[in-house]
């Protein structure tokens, strides 16, 4: 049938070929087969087009849900969630209906697990092994349900990583359900504890014997609660003793403390020693503070970022951290929460100095008894000391370098890449090789690149993000007589946020229009590293997001829709997995999961709130790559 489908086709585009410049309805004609085509030939989108795992995993879902009980609207954003990680391109609402249909549905979990087990490989149970017990746990762990739940394991030839990852996520149950010995984990583990505890971070708000756990593996992160007090999870509270999964852009708060779903991967990363951010701070005797990214001759304190923050002064200086004065040779562990004080009382938050520090990109020490190093963006692929990219590199990269200290050589191989990566001028795709030497750059993409030193054993990366934003005499009038700008001034650094206020018809809107690149000013300039923005327009313009007061999104469109649309005009360069990914976690950033299925609808015929138009109208540009966001009346 596909031959003769095929075969028809081709005849139909001869034809419409002949006949192009006869008839104007041809013409039309041609785009619709075109349209056609290309549609047969996508990737199928729904849970019914596509010939797929989903409905059968939404029947084990399901079948270890609260069965004929009332299913909780959380449970059912859970196990959804799951399914969209692996299968981002599902349509949300159909995933909603056949889980809810499968709920009143009678299921066999033998045969299921018998045929997803030559299906799934490792990593996917290991996932939905986590994410079934989940869903035990919430229901109370039946002890039916748990016996339930060995057996699918068993079936799937996972016996004994279920029982790991039961006795890891639940270790304040002694007794065994099902009298086996336990084993390794597959699961990392990161402990937050009080400052006077021995967990890995120290969080303030926690004290005494309190905790959490945070598990992951690969991108699945859980979060469990054994503090005495309730933790809020994207408004929701998370019990004494209750786990939970966390989704990138979810943040939890824990008293006045708040961590992101970000933050939490750092500490997996720093637990794994692929991670560590080191910085060198110059305090002059204005008291004016300089960072640097290598030490120097005036380097005053060497600071090290990794699951504490770790300060040694190098030479004597006016300044104290937790009531310790920072004298030469003296050594400090501390906090994020903590915070430099300077004697002229001004003070520098080491969440903000580690902020700062990652922006200039990552340097990276080669270890002696190691001689082969994993490169990615992907800290599921890396071992300890391998080297983790920063924040930001689009796609997924996998390099591999060997090292030859004696003869200060080394060797790339690229074990996967979605686009060719560049050494000097030679361009290598998955699968290729080059011999690298001291000074040799691999080019990640036009804005980030890797330098080897194997003389001094360093790999480090390089990174052209916009660190600091001048404005300089800035002036722009309206028909060279309405002045809107009069000289204007100022600096911003990176990690700031800087809000502009004035009366109507004061320039606000024409400041942004023109720091963002659209109005060239008759007078001044402004500076991005440096660099004048309207000399470089072109390639400097990209760093650069404009958000208008008017909305940008189509009224015909889902919320849902109008991301996805937006995420492939503003990121072309990543694949569609990872813009499904990205669109998700900015729907709940920005607290429209709920509604991402509505028809944003027109300004006289308004489907969503005021507050979630504007949302929405700022989300589209959160989708960019940029690096500085120019909001016009959030």
């Amino acid at each position: 049938m596909s031959l003769i489908v095929d075969s028809l086709l081709r005849e139909l585009r001869t034809r419409l070929r002949e006949a192009w410049h006869k008839v104007p309805l041809v013409h039309r004609a041609w785009h619709q087969i075109q349209y056609a085509t290309r549609r047969l030939a996508r990737r199928p989108r729904t849970v019914t087009e596509s010939p797929n795992l989903l409905p059968l995993l939404i029947q084990v879902l399901a079948a270890f849900s609260k069965g004929g009980a009332e299913v909780l609207e959380e449970e059912i954003d859970s196990s959804l969630g799951f399914l969209r990680h692996d299968f981002p391109e599902a349509v949300y609402s159909e995933l909603r209906t056949l889980f809810r249909k499968a709920l009143h549905e009678q299921h066999d979990i033998g045969v299921m697990a018998q045929k997803l087990a030559s299906q799934l490989d490792t990593d996917q149970k290991i996932m939905l092994g986590v994410q079934l017990y989940d869903l035990i746990a919430r229901a109370g762990k039946d002890r039916a349900q748990l016996i339930d739940f060995h057996s699918f394991m068993t079936q799937l030839g996972m016996a004994k990583r279920a029982l790991d990852i039961v006795r890891q996520i639940s270790p304040s149950e002694n007794s065994d359900p099902f009298g086996l010995e336990g084993g390794q984990s597959p699961l990392e583990c990161v402990s937050f504890g009080a400052p006077s505890g021995d967990s890995d971070v120290a969080l303030k708000s926690l004290h005494g014997t309190e905790s959490m756990l945070a598990f992951r593996y690969h991108e699945l992160l859980i979060l469990k609660n054994l503090s005495a007090q309730a933790i809020s999870i994207r408004g929701r509270p998370l019990k004494p003793g209750a786990f939970t999964r966390i989704y990138p852009g979810q943040r939890i708060a824990l008293g006045e403390q708040v961590l992101s779903h970000q933050e939490l991967a750092y500490y997996f990363n720093a637990k794994k020693n692929v991670s560590i951010t080191q910085i060198y701070l110059s305090v002059h005797d204005d008291g004016e503070v300089e960072l640097q990214k290598e030490r120097s001759r005036d380097s005053t304190l060497e600071i090290r970022f990794g699951l504490k923050v770790h300060i040694r002064a190098l030479k004597n200086t006016e300044a104290q951290i937790s009531g310790v004065k920072l004298k030469i040779g003296t050594q400090v562990e501390a906090s994020l929460e903590d915070r430099i004080l300077f004697n002229d009382d001004s003070e520098l938050p080491l969440s903000d100095l580690r902020r700062k520090a990652r922006a200039f990109g990552g340097r990276f020490q080669l270890k002696t008894y190691k001689t082969s190093y994993l490169v990615s963006n992907n800290p599921s692929h890396l071992d300890v000391d391998d080297i983790l990219l920063s924040p930001g590199t689009s796609g997924e990269i996998l390099l591999r370098i060997l090292c030859d200290y004696e003869h200060r050589t080394g060797a790339l191989e690229v074990l996967h890449a979605d686009r060719p990566l560049h050494v000097e001028d030679q361009a290598l795709t998955a699968g290729g090789r080059c011999i690298l030497s001291d000074g040799s750059t691999i080019r990640l993409d036009a804005w980030q690149i890797l330098r080897c030193d194997f003389s001094e054993r360093i790999i480090e990366e390089e990174r052209n993000v916009i660190s600091v934003l001048e404005v300089r005499d800035l002036s722009y009038s309206f028909r060279k007589t309405e002045r809107a700008l009069d000289s204007l001034s100022f600096n911003i650094s990176r990690g700031e946020m800087v809000c502009v206020m004035g009366a109507s018809g004061s320039g606000k809107s024409t400041l942004l229009r023109a720091i963002a690149g659209q109005l060239g000013p008759d007078e001044g300039e402004i500076l991005l590293n440096g660099q004048p923005l309207y000399q470089n327009l072109d390639s400097l313009k990209r760093f650069l997001s404009y958000i208008p007061q008017d909305d940008a999104f189509d009224d015909h469109l889902t919320i849902e829709e109008n991301m996805e649309f937006a995420a492939a005009l503003r990121s072309p360069h990543l694949s569609r997995r990872d813009r499904a990914r990205r669109v998700e976690s900015r729907l709940i950033e920005l607290g429209l999961v709920e509604r991402r299925d509505s028809v944003v609808g027109s300004a006289a015929k308004k489907m969503l709130s005021g507050g979630e138009r504007k949302r929405l109208n700022i989300g589209l540009d959160m989708l960019s790559s940029a690096d500085v966001f120019l909001f016009d009346e959030p």
